[in-house]
């Protein structure tokens, strides 16, 4: 299992916070959560001024018997924008006595993005613009699948008001994964990317392409 340094855990810790209000319906056996917090702008300002800190807002939260699915959207430059990340609930704590544990920390398949459409392939084109780099065509129509590191001291209970911290590897079809920081707010209503580094803007988006 691919190993996380100290640096990355720290990073992945000091990446998150603040508030919206939720209404909340039922349908059938899951609960729905739509939020009246504000849209805002996609992107705000990083740690770091060169690495990219992307923002969508928690509209829709529907929780199911194991997990929390959520409809994300945000803002750019007039278009709206969005995803779903379906995440599941008590994912472990990654962080162990104050050190990254790999083998608790490291799963696959607890964190789900897929796309809700044309507001998916808007966040394409997005990025395209923020990274300064080329990007055309649309969301993957298949479901991602990240392996995850839990960057939490706790284990992930989404139904309580928190900042949970993650780190993702994002496979693409030929090179390494990406690595991207990723935040789940149940406070601020959020959901969070941070790139890691640069290098990893362009197998982001190829990834979040299924290419």
């Amino acid at each position: 299992m691919r190993k996380i340094n100290q640096i990355a855990v720290l990073s992945a810790l000091a990446f998150a916070t603040a508030c919206g209000n939720t209404n909340q319906n039922q349908q059938g056996g899951d609960q729905s959560k739509k939020s009246n917090a504000p849209i805002v702008d996609l992107t705000i300002d990083g740690p770091v001024t060169n690495n990219k800190h992307l923002f969508l807002r928690i509209v829709d939260d529907v929780k199911t018997d194991s997990s929390h699915v959520y409809t994300a959207r945000s803002v750019f430059k007039g278009d709206t924008v969005g995803l779903k990340v379906e995440v599941v609930n008590m994912i472990p704590a990654g962080i162990i006595d104050d050190q990254a544990n790999d083998d608790m920390g490291f799963t696959k398949g607890k964190i789900k993005i897929s796309s809700i459409g044309a507001e998916s392939d808007n966040f394409i084109k997005a990025l395209g613009t923020i990274y300064e780099i080329p990007a055309s065509g649309s969301f993957s129509t298949a479901t991602i699948l990240p392996t995850v590191f839990s960057s939490n001291k706790v284990n992930v209970d989404l139904d309580k008001t928190a900042t949970y911290s993650f780190k993702l590897f994002l496979d693409q079809k030929s090179g390494e994964p990406a690595e991207m920081f990723f935040n789940v707010d149940t406070y601020k209503k959020s959901v969070e990317f941070q790139e890691k580094d640069p290098k990893f803007r362009a197998p982001f988006i190829a990834a979040l392409q299924g290419k």
